[in-house]
C-alpha cells in the first residue's frame, strides 16, 4: 500500500517528505470554487475532499489538501495577474488574516479523515519598494494569499499564530497522527 499526494505543489510535497519517505504526487485538476453559503473553512475542506477522491485508487492512501486566505468575508485565492496580486497584497499590508488549510485522507478501507486548520498571518507594513520587488519575484504567483511565507514572501510577514505548515499549506502535527493511525 503507498501514499499519494493529490496536489502538485511543490511545497506541499516538501512537507509531506518529513512525514513519509516514499509517495507519489498525482495532480488532481478540480475547479476550486467557494460555494455560495459556504464558509471558507467548509470550502477549503471540501476541496480537499474532492481532491484527493479525483485521484483515488482504492489501493493507496490519499492526501488532499486545500488552502485558503481571507480577511472578514474577502476570499484571496490562487492568481497569476500582478494587479489582483499588488491589490490584495497592498491591502493585507499591516493587518492580520487567517490561513486555512483542509485536508483530507483517504484510506483503501473506505475509512476518510477530514479536518481544517487555522493559522493567523500578521503582515508586515512593508514599503511599496518591498512589495514591487516580491511583486517582480514571481513567487506571488499560484500562491493563497499571493504570498509564499516558505521563501521570499516571509519577508512580508510580521507574524504567524498557530502552525507555520498551515499557511505553506499543509499542517503537519495531525496529519501525522492521522497516518500513524492516532487521529
Amino acid at each position: 500500500m503507498g501514499l499519494v499526494l493529490a496536489s502538485a505543489s511543490p511545497r506541499r510535497k516538501s512537507l509531506l517528505r518529513r512525514l513519509v519517505r516514499s509517495f507519489r504526487v498525482k495532480p488532481a485538476e478540480i475547479g476550486e470554487r467557494v460555494l455560495p453559503k459556504e464558509s471558507f473553512a467548509e470550502a477549503c475542506v471540501r476541496l480537499a475532499e474532492k481532491k484527493a477522491l479525483a485521484v483515488a485508487d482504492g489501493k493507496s492512501i490519499v492526501v488532499g489538501a486545500d488552502t485558503i486566505a481571507y480577511l472578514g468575508k474577502r476570499n484571496f485565492r490562487k492568481t497569476d495577474n500582478e494587479r489582483a496580486a499588488r491589490r490584495v497584497l497592498s491591502f493585507l499590508r499591516g493587518k492580520t488574516h487567517c490561513v486555512l488549510t483542509g485536508v483530507c485522507v483517504l484510506f483503501p478501507d473506505g475509512r476518510r479523515v477530514k479536518y481544517g486548520e487555522r493559522a493567523k498571518v500578521r503582515m508586515r507594513n512593508f514599503s511599496d519598494g518591498e512589495l514591487l520587488a516580491y511583486l517582480r519575484s514571481g513567487e506571488w504567483k499560484g500562491r493563497a494569499g499571493c504570498y509564499d511565507i516558505s521563501g521570499k514572501g516571509a519577508a512580508l510577514v510580521a507574524s504567524v499564530r498557530g502552525e507555520r505548515e498551515t499557511v505553506i499549506g499543509l499542517p503537519l502535527r495531525r496529519l501525522r497522527a492521522v497516518l500513524r493511525g492516532r487521529a
